[in-house]
């Protein structure tokens, strides 16, 4: 079977509750004949003075930025120009952030401190105190919303990083729908630089993205896109991306994020009022387009309920870990459709028991003995994890999604570590020793 027919077979019998945010609906008539490249009338994405130009400016207007970069490569490619666009001091980082953030720090053979979240936020008393104690930070990286929609308190955390002239870039790939009918963005809560994908949560095509920022930092930008992105962006991608700003900026498109919103909500306090054995994930700051359903004290885990939702059902989800799964949302998402997935968890929901199911260890942060860019060409051998504790990773380890790592090169492996990767394998759910030879559940150790 063709990659072509398997999609086709996919797409025909699928309902998605998983990204791209355009959930193969969105109406839209770009073909393989618009596929042109840099002639006359179609401007030049890495030195725009014409649509492109024009393009941009007025995706800037509708998030209010200063100044925004469509991006063809997602958000990694925003997050590495961030990062590198932000000088040679030390970062300072979630330590939720996703994996192109430690690659991008990498890379740049920059420095990295840890802020360990709570309840997946970034607390602000968290980051005064590691900026006080360490005087060669720079920049500060932070994800809001989370991958399960947790979104942390950007407008304190900008004040404390503009107190300490400290760069804050926030990835937000998740909440390019911020500011549509849901709470603010990044872009209006007083940070620097803010890297969106708009496939994740809009209706846009794959690679789709956004990078905001404020003017200063504009022509660095600009210098770190032409390095990161592609010499040839394909004009699918930027045509789809326009499309999706015209949509949002218009009546249409409002009225859609207005009754998106007022669906959602309806569901939520379907499932609130509804659900005797499992929860439904909510913070005090919360991105509602996330249906995040908590199995902890059940007999089921995150991966039980995403097979069955799969065999029984026919809906994919996006992501399962050991006491959770998380569904992703978006305004093409029908007011049927949403509640045929929250119908679909009440019937698992009624099958379920309560039980003293096993908890994970509380996170913690593995000792650093070096940088991971210290590592580059060092030769280790393979380690079953068990055998691993006391010694220093050279591998990346980490589940995707959510692609967060749980060891990364440099680090001392300790108990925690080989505690929640036996959880994950426990529970089926997959880990990747980024790094290792392909040996199997090894990583690579000095």
């Amino acid at each position: 079977m063709t990659l072509l027919e398997h999609l086709k077979q996919y797409t025909q019998t699928t309902l998605p509750m998983h990204m791209p945010g355009g959930k193969r609906r969105f109406a839209s008539e770009l073909p393989y004949k618009w596929d042109v490249t840099e002639v006359e009338g179609t401007d030049d994405l890495h030195d725009p003075h014409g649509i492109l130009s024009e393009m941009q400016s007025r995706a800037a207007s509708l998030w209010g930025a200063e100044q925004s970069f469509v991006l063809v490569n997602g958000s990694t490619g925003g997050i590495l120009s961030a990062v590198r666009a932000t000088g040679d001091g030390a970062v300072l980082m979630g330590r939720n952030c996703h994996k192109s953030v430690y690659n991008a720090v990498s890379l740049c053979r920059r420095e990295a401190f840890y802020l360990l979240p709570v309840e997946g936020e970034i607390l602000p008393a968290h980051v005064e105190k590691a900026l006080t104690d360490n005087k060669s930070i720079t920049t500060l990286v932070i994800t809001s919303p989370t991958y399960e929609g947790v979104v942390s308190d950007v407008k304190s955390i900008s004040e404390i990083c503009r107190a300490r002239g400290v760069t804050l870039i926030v990835d937000e790939a998740h909440g390019a729908h911020l500011g549509f009918a849901f709470g603010e963005s990044a872009v209006t809560l007083g940070a620097d630089i803010v890297i969106q994908s708009l496939h994740k949560t809009l209706p846009a095509l794959t690679q789709t993205a956004i990078l905001h920022c404020k003017k200063a930092f504009a022509p660095a930008i600009a210098r770190e896109n032409a390095v990161f992105e592609s010499s040839s962006p394909s004009y699918i991608l930027m045509a789809s991306a326009d499309e999706c700003f015209a949509f949002l900026a218009s009546e249409a498109g409002k009225k859609a994020m207005e009754d998106y919103k007022n669906n959602l909500l309806a569901v939520r306090e379907k499932l609130k009022t509804n659900l005797k054995h499992f929860r439904l994930l909510e913070t005090p700051r919360y991105d509602i387009g996330k249906l995040v359903i908590l199995t902890r004290g059940t007999d089921r885990t995150g991966k039980d309920l995403a097979d069955a939702l799969r065999r029984d059902y026919k809906i994919e989800t996006e992501m399962a870990l050991p006491h959770s799964l998380t569904a992703m949302t978006s305004v093409c998402d029908t007011e049927k459709e949403l509640n045929a997935f929250a119908d679909a968890i009440l019937t698992l929901d009624k099958q379920a028991s309560l039980t003293a199911s096993c908890s994970l260890p509380p996170p913690s942060l593995p000792k650093k003995v070096c940088e991971p860019f210290a590592l580059r060409g060092k030769e280790g051998a393979p380690c079953p994890m068990e055998n691993a504790i006391g010694k220093v990773s050279l591998s990346y380890l980490w589940a995707y999604p959510p692609g967060i790592p749980l060891l990364v090169p440099g680090e001392r492996v300790d108990d925690t570590a080989v505690e929640i990767a036996a959880a994950y394998q426990r529970a089926g759910i997959p880990l990747h020793f980024i790094g290792t030879k392909g040996e199997a559940s090894c990583l690579e150790i000095l």
